[in-house]
């Protein structure tokens, strides 16, 4: 019994005296590794675009030949009609000549026609020559008659196909048009994919490269590197802590609150309080933190990643006229970051502030998307904030 007990507290003794090193901290190694990932989906993006510009080139070269082939086949049913026209207008001319001939030729009742036509002869062979001309030009216009009917008939069998043609190739078109959309749709969704790669490549590089600069190499947690700049050591942990957040400027009016709204007529989801205010007005750090990324996010931007009670978060200040921090620096609730403007896609000058979870340019680097980005990590400033009612000013932080 007595052994067993000892065994139970040297495993104890063993597991408070090995240190505890989280498997989950990011390092830049691992940063590294993401960035060519990215690079490669980059790459991959660039050969999916290549393929289906192409397919949606073709496709729309079909469908302008079918557009044409459409025209052309309209074109002949509209000849068929027109020569159908005029042979019906032929055939009355025809039908005409015949009657007038007939009033000649065919004996009335009584005979006087035959007589009078035979009387006007002027000899035998005239009147041999009238009857058999007469006859001959009156069966000559009854065939060209019959054939004129043969030809409108055939004209009405080639329309009905050319009909059946041209319902055909709307068809075709149709479909064509179908996979127009479908590889247009699927033509802007890589174009947006490869500009959030793009953006998030170029984060991830300057990231590195601030990292290097701070010498360290691919072991160090990125944290334990900012650690190292502040003295520290490098395995990390190192980002000032806090108890609580605070508003980000002294005064202010609560402009636009987070979640839904319509913004230039169409809805969106906002990220974000925005607050009404001058521009040039000082814009504090909501908690102590390292300033994590001077950009243009939304406008001029900062952002600040903060410790708070254990956990990560990072604000971000949106629509500045200027910065004043600098990216690496440790910040308090009192350190002036920035001055407040209306800098990029804006309503007015106010502040655009938005909380969420993790570093935000460290451990994800994309704005929106439905996961590994900010729109997917933030949450609504004033679940740790107190903020007055929409429209409602407040005088202190």
């Amino acid at each position: 019994m007595m052994k067993k007990v000892t065994i139970c507290l040297l495993i104890i003794l063993m597991i408070l005296i090995i240190p505890i090193t989280s498997v989950n901290a990011k390092t830049i190694g691992d940063l590294q590794k993401e960035l060519e990932a990215e690079q490669k989906k980059l790459e991959d993006n660039k050969t999916q675009k290549a393929i289906n510009s192409q397919n949606l080139s073709e496709t729309r070269k079909k469908i302008d030949n079918i557009k044409n082939d459409i025209s052309q086949v309209e074109k002949n049913i509209e000849d068929k009609e027109n020569e159908s026209a005029q042979l019906e207008k032929d055939i009355e001319k025809k039908n005409a000549e015949t009657e007038d001939l007939m009033r000649y030729y065919q004996v009335s009742s009584s005979g006087s026609a035959m007589l009078e036509y035979i009387m006007g002869a002027e000899s035998l062979t005239d009147l041999i020559y009238r009857l058999s001309i007469t006859e001959q030009i009156s069966s000559y216009n009854e065939k060209l008659v019959d054939e004129m009917n043969d030809m409108i008939d055939e004209n009405e069998k080639i329309k009905k196909d050319l009909e059946s043609e041209k319902e055909r190739l709307k068809g075709l078109k149709s479909d064509l048009e179908t996979q127009e959309a479908v590889l247009s749709q699927k033509q802007s969704e890589l174009e947006d994919a490869g500009e959030s790669n793009e953006k998030a490549i170029k984060s991830m590089q300057e990231e590195l490269k601030y990292y290097k600069s701070l010498g360290c190499d691919n072991s160090y947690t990125i944290d334990g590197c900012l650690s190292k700049l502040y003295g520290g050591g490098s395995s990390g942990g190192y980002l000032p802590s806090g108890t609580t957040f605070y508003r980000p400027t002294t005064s202010g009016r609560i402009s636009s609150e987070f979640g839904k709204r319509t913004l230039f007529g169409s809805a969106n989801n906002h990220f974000a309080i925005d607050i009404a205010m001058p521009i040039g007005t000082n814009v504090y750090s909501v908690a102590p933190g390292i300033v994590g990324d001077i950009g243009r996010v939304c406008g001029i931007s900062v952002v600040v990643w903060h410790n708070i009670n254990g956990q990560t978060y990072s604000s971000l200040y949106c629509h500045l006229s200027k910065t004043i921090a600098k990216k690496g620096q440790v910040v308090t609730k009192d350190t002036i970051i920035a001055k407040s403007g209306n800098t990029g896609i804006s309503t007015g000058p106010h502040l655009h502030l938005g909380l969420a979870t993790g570093k935000y340019k460290a451990d994800y680097y994309l704005y929106y998307g439905s996961s590994g980005s900010f729109e997917s990590h933030t949450f609504n400033p004033r679940n740790v904030i107190t903020f007055p009612p929409l429209g409602s000013s407040y005088y202190n932080r």
